[in-house]
């Protein structure tokens, strides 16, 4: 009977948990579109600029707005794409499919379906791990990576920063059903929290920023997938394995957040695993697109354009 009663409780707490999910508009110039024809459609935010097409893809626990700011500034010279990954913002939230292999899948399908031929891949946090399993799979397909802040599991570097106190919720997220129950109800605190003590103090984050993650993570099926992400790993580091006994060809370009780590962790864990690697820390908390929005862009054109 207990049992019972506690399923009616979480179940109407889950009800009350799911809000409507805040409409983002795009920046002048972008249009909101989602692909219709593949197994899992993706929503993403396109200008249709000139030149090469730049993918940006976000990472936990954010939607495709975390590259708002970046946007604008890419689309003079580039056909931009910011997309909402599986599980995310409004593209579908399958039971499974969370390891970054088959994730880098549904990118493939997008730019199928968008008629694009290759593109300079760009990836922030569990986006970055998608992007180099994108590299990884499909490097005919990529012209440049960019990974943004994150290790890559399977690396000397993740399993290092995987022991930093910073990075506990590495453990916490992958443990099934427990961020779930345990977030239900105070996703306002617990977003907040992450949000604001990841920025560093950079100023990075806003209030309407971290409003949207709230609003996007209070639907439980988000905020399932979203934890997913994190219980993939150890099939992400067997992949990544596998990926990483071929050298990427392709340049690759690493930033990392200077105020957590000043090291550029990203290039040294890159190094070993392509031929052309170039990178820093920037002064930033985690959240780089938002808090160094203009020097990011720099980055990306330089990089792109040299290459």
């Amino acid at each position: 009977m207990r049992c019972v009663s506690l399923a009616l409780v979480l179940a109407g707490a889950l009800a009350a948990a799911t809000p409507a999910l805040a409409d983002v508009s795009p920046p002048e110039g972008f249009t909101s579109a989602r692909t219709e024809t593949l197994e899992v459609n993706l929503h993403y935010v396109r200008d249709g600029g000139p030149g090469e097409t730049v993918i940006l893809l976000h990472g936990w626990p954010q939607t495709w707005a975390s590259w708002i700011e970046v946007m604008p500034l890419l689309s003079p010279d580039y056909d931009v794409i910011a997309v909402d990954i599986r599980g995310a913002g409004k593209s579908d939230t399958p039971e499974g499919g969370y390891d970054k292999k088959t994730m880098a899948g549904d990118i493939l399908g997008l730019m199928d379906e968008l008629g694009i031929e290759s593109a300079n891949i760009v990836g922030h946090d569990i986006g970055g791990m998608t992007a180099f399993a994108f590299a990884s799979q499909f490097s005919e397909r990529t012209d440049t990576l960019t990974i943004v802040d994150v290790p890559l599991p399977g690396t000397p570097i993740f399993e290092m920063i995987a022991r930093n106190p910073l990075a506990w919720h590495f453990a916490f997220h992958s443990a099934p059903n427990v961020p779930e129950t345990l977030t239900v109800g105070r996703e306002d605190f617990y977003y907040t929290d992450f949000l604001e003590k990841m920025d560093a103090g950079a100023g990075g984050i806003t209030e309407h920023e971290i409003q949207i993650t709230v609003d996007a993570y209070s639907d439980p099926e988000s905020a399932r997938a979203g934890f997913n992400w994190y219980r993939a790993f150890p099939q992400d580091a067997e992949d990544n394995q596998i990926f990483m006994e071929t050298p990427l060809t392709m340049p690759v370009l690493g930033l990392n957040a200077g105020r957590l780590a000043p090291f550029p962790y990203v290039v040294q864990m890159m190094e070993p695993l392509a031929e052309t690697v170039e990178g820093q820390a920037l002064d930033s908390g985690h959240w780089i697109p938002e808090t160094r929005p203009a020097e990011t862009a720099d980055l990306l054109d330089d990089f792109f354009n040299r290459y």
